[in-house]
């Protein structure tokens, strides 16, 4: 989500926007799908919703998970090239400090304000040790006390820690670092499979506690983001593999049920859909990019994909403490009925997110400027 969102294309020396306009979409499928899952199931519809956009969504945050990790390799081959270094030249622990300027303040930013809405609408969470992990960005979703979606923090942060790692085997031997991934995402799968749902230990390797349930996506994202460099596309190899296994995934996603087996989307089938759901991304978008000019429509969904797309990290951190405020006075002070009110609220809520991350973008930036002019040099 927030990796080198100014990625460029170094034979073109241009963004590469369908990375942009993916983040954008990814994050857009996010805020609808928490708009239903936080607003109150009185109705059949938002329960439907709420149920099947969760798909959608779990889909989305792997992408982001691809993305972090194609952005992050490409970036470092591009700086690695462009000043004639070599991979040892690199200071990771200087790389990682960087990585973790930009996305802490952020989140403690973020922290920040939503215990100030929540003080403002009496919603505030006791004082205990799930705050203080919490505030902090190191809860699990379990234990989250401020903003469940804050689980994504915590496991963003993994992945940032093992990154000098894993980042010089995606650089030297990116095939080796796919084999890698595929072996780690199927054994935590497995490892998940094994598990009781009652057990402690697994959200941690099925569903959204630790970078475990996201190892495959990331690691995809490393060997693609070096391929792409130097070829500045996808090989038809990649392709195929992609298709081949979207269709086994959707296959089990769809059978397993009647064989009396849970088929819950964390448990596997991601390893299967999120290669093929990245490459159609990449597809969708630059043939719509090399079209930009036939209408002014696509112009603007474009642009406004890609704006989405740059500030979808404080999108993200910021939109559901939003929600519950809005829905826990909205709620009772409308006195519409019915999808009415459902969609009055939702108009009201995308206003508000769109004032709201306008304030927070600005202030974060200021806080970035302060924090800059702090360090030494």
């Amino acid at each position: 989500m927030t990796s080198e969102h100014s990625v460029q294309n170094s034979k073109k020396s241009r963004r590469l926007d369908w990375i942009d306009q993916t983040k954008g979409l990814a994050i857009l499928c996010i805020v609808i799908f928490h708009f239903f899952q936080n607003y109150p199931k009185d109705l059949y519809l938002i329960t439907f919703l709420d149920q099947e956009g969760a798909k959608i969504a779990l889909a989305a945050v792997d992408l982001f998970f691809v993305i972090a990790g194609f952005t992050t390799s490409y970036v470092m081959i591009l700086k690695l090239e462009k000043s004639n270094l070599s991979l040892t030249s690199i200071n990771f622990k200087s790389w990682l400090i960087s990585r973790l300027m930009r996305i802490y303040p952020a989140y403690l930013l973020a922290v920040f304000c939503s215990l100030l809405l929540f003080y403002f609408f009496q919603l505030l969470p006791p004082f205990n040790l799930n705050l203080i992990l919490s505030i902090l960005g190191l809860a699990d979703y379990h234990a989250q006390s401020i903003n469940p979606g804050f689980w994504f923090f915590r496991v963003l942060l993994q992945a940032y820690l093992i990154m000098p790692l894993i980042l010089p085997i995606a650089i030297k031997n990116p095939v080796m670092i796919l084999l890698l991934g595929i072996f780690g995402g199927v054994v935590f799968k497995i490892i998940g499979l094994s598990l009781p749902q009652t057990s402690w230990l697994f959200p941690y390797y099925s569903q959204n506690n630790s970078i475990g349930s996201y190892w495959f996506q990331l690691c995809l994202g490393l060997y693609w983001g070096n391929l792409f460099y130097y070829k500045n596309k996808f090989v038809k190899v990649d392709y195929i593999v992609s298709t081949v296994f979207f269709l086994v995934g959707s296959s089990l996603f769809i059978l397993l049920p009647f064989w009396g087996i849970n088929a819950t989307y964390k448990l596997g089938v991601d390893i299967c859909l999120t290669p093929l759901l990245f490459l159609i991304n990449y597809l969708l978008f630059t043939i719509l990019n090399e079209k930009i000019n036939l209408t002014k429509i696509i112009s603007w969904i474009l642009a406004g994909l890609s704006i989405l797309g740059n500030y979808s990290y404080q999108i993200y951190l910021i939109h559901q403490p939003l929600y519950f405020v809005v829905f826990s006075s909205l709620t009772k002070s409308l006195s519409l009925d019915g999808y009415l009110k459902v969609f009055v609220i939702f108009v009201i809520s995308i206003i508000l997110l769109i004032v709201y991350v306008f304030g927070f973008t600005h202030l974060e930036k200021w806080v970035q400027k302060k924090i800059k002019f702090m360090l030494p040099n």
